[in-house]
């Protein structure tokens, strides 16, 4: 079996050469953030587990996706070879066995080839993560064996499922059966698949939902995911879904006397399987790149109307180095200025567990937002609970709404914070207000912190009232001012996460052409079949335009429906509207790579396909 298995290999070297490559790039990328995720544990380094962590999630989805997928076009396309083998006595075990020895020879070669790299690879990522202050300049990453072991654990089994799947066709019906049934594609779904299609689209309209019960950034990522659920259902549902549309299609063109036309849309009909699996990749593509985004931007502009609704202060006193004691003190007693309050934000960790086990206590990596003066009419936090008034005493602090979500915490409840690693601080809730996102997850009182965290200069005052201070050294700014700064300052430090969607994006980019070219170059010998009953090159040429039009046009539509709850989800989350939060020139770029990754593949392959066909 295994020689034979080689053999196979061999043979169609083609179709595993795309599967070989995409197992490389899900190796890598896997090992990569395995690196991320154990150096935050064993460094204790929490802010960048917990980056690596979200990342996870995504990318995991994304790479069972892309790898079963993968491995499904390129056995779905050896279906004539599995009848052949099935009408000569072989038995549906004896066909499983190979099919489970091919991808094993694959996974063996491939795993450690991207694997091994992806180990290294994530060391391009510390000028970054030092850059961006999650992780402390000098900090080694962790390599070890386990990023590996974990990517095997995870890819494996799921390339051994899907080739199963592909092959489970022809190893479930009679050899005569299996002969017949490989020269075409039925669009019909199975009982199960319609089921579980249904349950996913029913899941995923439920989860885009959650920002209306679950507000914030809490809420909107979860309602995220369902973008992934809902491409999962369309994968699931794609052969049916397209072989309608291409009918629909070809019956309004019956009158068509257009032969390249005719032949795309009876061809996208009759291989509605095969087209699928040339779709969903380039949706999920279009898809990801666009609810990543479209979230990201939800947040950065939910951030600025809160601030700009929350700011009360005629100005924003800045400085370059930062405003100390001193230039307070005068600023305060400067004419024409009525009030003033310091403003700095401190790094600390907050304990996330109960003190039922004290050895066990979690402290995640933070920043509280400190003042020093009277807070009335300079900020409003919207409170929901008790008062800002009462952080003049000590040992208090205010917290967002979104933090306590879950805790059963309130007014009267304390929140335990850590400095430096070392002081700690045992804080009463005084206040719970419900904007989070523009003044921090925790407000305290500068007085209430430990004497060594105060900081030694403000980040900014915010002040009542307006005069000329560029005899002090400080710069003034409005609020509107102020915030357009802030936001724009928000998106440039989501540099990590434009990294890391790049590199997902790029290797769905890499999937998903790699399976246009195999699907095309897969039909050589329809190809030649066209050609000896008279069909011209332009002829179809032609033909693979218009049905890589439909695929251009299914994905696009695919992708930006499976989309659109998830971020009207996260528009009400954190905008309270229902205007979805498209990044609309992101978006853009990402539909013009759809029609481009579709028509070079397909049209670049099939005119390859239609000249060997042609023996030229």
């Amino acid at each position: 079996m295994w020689s034979f298995a080689r053999s196979a290999v061999r043979a169609y070297r083609s179709g595993f050469v795309g599967s070989f490559l995409i197992v490389v790039s899900a190796a890598a990328l896997l090992a990569a953030n395995g690196v991320l995720m154990e150096t935050g544990l064993r460094g204790d380094a929490p802010m960048l587990t917990t980056v690596a962590a979200s990342f996870a999630g995504t990318a995991i989805l994304v790479v069972v996706l892309v790898v079963a997928s993968t491995f499904a076009a390129a056995l779905r396309q050896r279906h004539a070879q599995f009848a052949l083998l099935r009408a000569v006595g072989a038995t549906t075990a004896q066909v499983r066995s190979m099919v489970t020895a091919e991808v094993v020879i694959v996974f063996a070669l491939a795993a450690p080839l991207g694997a091994v790299p992806g180990l290294f690879a994530a060391e391009l990522l510390t000028p970054v993560l030092v850059s961006g202050g999650i992780v402390p300049a000098g900090l080694a990453l962790t390599i070890t064996p386990l990023p590996v072991i974990g990517a095997l654990i995870l890819l494996l089994p799921t390339a051994l499922l899907a080739s199963r799947l592909a092959a489970r066709k022809v190893t479930k019906v009679s050899p005569t059966a299996a002969v017949q049934g490989a020269a075409a594609e039925s669009a019909h779904l199975s009982g199960a698949r319609r089921a579980t299609a249904v349950a996913l689209l029913v899941s995923g309209i439920l989860v885009a939902g959650t920002p209306f019960i679950v507000p914030g950034t809490m809420g909107s990522a979860a309602g995220a995911t369902s973008a992934f659920l809902l491409i999962s259902a369309a994968a699931l549902a794609g052969p049916a879904i397209v072989g309608a549309v291409a009918s629909r299609a070809a019956h309004a063109t019956r009158s068509s006397s257009n032969a390249a036309v005719r032949l795309a849309l009876v061809n996208s009909r009759g291989f509605s399987r095969r087209l699928t699996a040339a779709i969903i990749p380039l949706a999920l593509f279009l898809a990801l790149g666009t609810v990543q985004t479209g979230v990201n931007a939800g947040v950065v502009e939910a951030a600025g109307v809160q601030l700009r609704a929350g700011l009360g202060s005629d100005v924003i006193i800045t400085s370059p180095d930062g405003v100390t004691a001193e230039q307070t003190a005068a600023v305060a007693s400067t004419p024409g200025i009525a009030a003033v309050v310091r403003s700095s934000t401190v790094a600390a960790e907050v304990k996330t567990d109960g003190d039922e086990d004290p050895g066990g206590s979690v402290w995640e990596q933070t920043g509280v937002h400190a003042v020093s003066g009277s807070t009335a009419g300079l900020i409003d936090a919207e409170v929901t609970a008790g008062s800002l008034d009462a952080l003049t005493r000590a040992a208090t602090i205010a917290v967002s709404s979104e933090s306590l979500f879950g805790t059963g915490k309130g007014v009267g409840d304390t929140v335990d914070l850590r400095f430096d690693r070392s002081t700690e601080l045992s804080a009463t809730i005084v206040a719970v207000y419900d904007r989070g996102l523009g003044f921090g997850e925790y407000l305290i009182d500068e007085s209430s912190l430990p004497e060594q965290s105060r900081p030694a200069v403000a980040d900014l005052l915010l002040a009542q009232g307006s005069a000329d201070l560029s005899s002090l050294g400080l710069q003034t700014a409005s609020v509107d001012e102020y915030v357009d700064g802030m936001v724009a300052g928000a998106a440039s430090q989501q540099q990590l996460s434009a990294i890391l969607l790049f590199v997902l994006v790029f290797f769905v980019a890499i999937a998903a052409a790699n399976t246009l070219v195999m699907l095309t170059g897969a039909r050589r010998a329809e190809f030649a079949l066209l050609r000896r009953i008279g069909a011209t090159r332009r002829q179809l040429t032609r033909m693979i335009a218009i049905e890589s039009g439909f695929v251009m046009v299914t994905a696009v539509v695919i992708g930006t429906l499976s989309v659109v709850p998830a971020l009207v989800g996260v528009a009400y989350g954190m905008l309270g509207g229902f205007s979805p939060t498209f990044d609309w020139p992101v978006y853009g770029v990402l539909a013009a790579a759809v029609v481009l990754i579709a028509g070079v593949a397909m049209v670049g392959s099939a005119r390859t396909g239609s000249r060997r066909a042609a023996g030229v």
